[in-house]
């Protein structure tokens, strides 16, 4: 009987083990694809300010400047 108890417990145990290595793979997994998210959304903010900066810095056309 009490092999048959500490086989279901290694059964128990095992599971465990695999539920958390599976939950730590998926934690590092969404953690990297969220860092990536977030890298690639930093950039194009960095990006898209850099240029609105440029257009707005930009000196005035010929034309405007013949007008005022």
């Amino acid at each position: 009987m009490a092999s048959r108890a500490r086989s279901a417990l290694a059964t128990v145990v095992g599971w465990l083990l695999v539920v958390v290595a599976v939950l730590i793979t998926l934690r590092f997994v969404v953690g990297t694809l969220a860092w990536f998210i977030r890298s690639f959304l930093g950039l194009v903010l960095i990006v898209g300010l850099f240029v609105a900066w440029l257009i707005l810095k930009a000196p005035d056309d010929a034309d405007d400047a013949e007008d005022g």
